[in-house]
């Protein structure tokens, strides 16, 4: 018989209740940034276009730990810590590469921020959606004792440390986690506000460059913090957000609407 420490049925019970709630909460947040794109901007291109992004990010992201584990093999949190560094970074220059590429036709800041919520919108199903259905799936299989079948204890291992990692065990942690998603969602709204301005203004690479140094400056802190404590996540991107705000409202005065270069 495969014994493993697992969690008690009692709290596997709550985390699946949990989990369903926060899915709910997340999933109405990403239709409902795809309704104010549709809205906004009378389109879903540029919410599209800001899932592209991320996706581009993403992918030249994903060698970074590979090649870090070559140079400085073994070293994880080092790893982790470039790993954070390396994604604010990518994902604010493919805002930049899409902006200047395939969005260029997008509607002034209103389509820059409907970009943002694209981004955001995949980060969020790609990092929390995913997994939470793949733990729910997990953790009814335990209730049931399906999971035990066929299965060695290694295997059990692994698939307990994957359920306990992404664990939301209670209602609180559920709506936590729907607030982060909110916040998430908020901050790609307006870094991608940002980086928009810094790639219509021109004055090519190393100025749009330069543009792109606030953007990364606010987004590396909660890319870091998402990497490597995952749970303190939630007040780093209040703070980043605030930050934010602020900067768009004092450059909103400065900075009038306009249109990228054709």
């Amino acid at each position: 018989m495969i014994s493993v420490d697992l969690p008690s049925p009692a709290a596997l019970e709550a985390a699946s209740s949990a989990f369903t709630f926060a899915l709910v909460g997340i999933g109405l947040l990403i239709v409902g940034s795809a309704v104010a794109a549709a809205t906004w901007a009378r389109s879903l291109n540029g919410w599209a276009l800001g899932g592209v992004s991320f996706v581009l990010s993403q992918t030249a992201l994903f060698v970074v730990p590979l090649v870090l584990n070559m140079l400085i093999p073994g070293n994880l949190v080092a790893t982790l810590i470039i790993t954070g560094l390396a994604s604010a970074v990518f994902q604010e220059v493919s805002r930049a590469v899409i902006f200047a590429t395939a969005a260029r036709n997008l509607p002034g800041r209103r389509g820059a921020g409907v970009f943002g919520f694209g981004h955001g919108s995949i980060d969020l199903f790609i990092n929390f959606v995913i997994p939470a259905f793949v733990s729910m799936v997990l953790i009814g299989a335990v209730i049931d004792g399906s999971i035990f079948a066929e299965r060695t204890t290694e295997e059990i291992q692994q698939i307990n440390l994957f359920v306990v990692s992404n664990l939301i065990s209670t209602e609180i942690d559920a709506v936590l986690k729907i607030m982060q998603a909110a916040l998430i969602l908020a901050l790609n709204y307006l870094l991608a506000s940002f980086v928009f301005r810094s790639v219509i203004r021109g004055g090519g690479a190393r100025t749009i460059g330069l543009g792109l140094l606030l953007p990364i400056a606010i987004h590396t802190p909660v890319a870091v913090v998402r990497t490597l404590f995952p749970t303190a996540t939630l007040p780093v991107l209040l703070v980043a957000l605030l930050v934010a705000a602020l900067v768009y409202r004092r450059g909103q005065g400065t900075t009038a609407e306009s249109t990228p270069n054709q």
